[in-house]
């Protein structure tokens, strides 16, 4: 495949299979949101700028909000997640900081490392999604145990994603 081609086909790859294939999944009584646009979200370089992180989150939430009638509820919760992308990724930064070359996958930097960024940025996603859906106070305990619940499933799904369509290079 042609070199300059991959990156972008790796952050929109999820988002045509969650409009085609993910957009209507319920798994588990609502207790599993399989949000799988997100991964592209993810995926973008490490050395994006704050602005282009936030468009292309706010894009990407766009397009799940028009083709399953959101009303805006997947695109502020992906430009909340979009907003946080590069304090994360300052907080988890090796002590000599990223390359240039870095891209945020198991096999370039680590399966720790990813775990641990794809939880934080899905929970940070999922807590303020499923709080805003859930629309009353009293619900509020049940969205939150429906946030951790997806985030962990789903960042299993990430991960078993990338360990079964990346060839292993190097890890830090």
């Amino acid at each position: 495949m042609n070199t300059r081609l991959a990156p972008y086909l790796r952050v929109i790859l999820p988002l045509i299979l969650q409009v085609v294939f993910f957009q209507y999944v319920s798994v588990g009584g609502g207790w599993w949101y399989l949000g799988f646009h997100l991964l592209g979200i993810l995926l973008l370089p490490l050395q994006r700028s704050g602005l282009s992180i936030l468009l292309f989150s706010a894009v990407f939430g766009a397009a799940i909000d028009f083709t399953c009638h959101g009303g805006g509820l997947f695109m502020s919760s992906a430009v909340l997640m979009g907003l946080f992308i590069p304090i994360v990724n300052r907080l988890l930064a090796p002590r000599e900081g990223y390359e240039v070359s870095d891209q945020p996958t198991i096999s370039l930097m680590g399966s720790r490392w990813f775990l641990v960024r794809t939880f934080l940025l899905l929970f940070i996603h999922n807590t303020w999604m499923f709080s805003i859906e859930a629309g009353r106070w009293d619900l509020l305990l049940l969205a939150w145990g429906k946030a951790t619940a997806s985030t962990l499933l789903t960042t299993v799904i990430f991960a078993l994603t990338l360990l079964l369509t990346q060839r292993k290079t190097r890890s830090r």
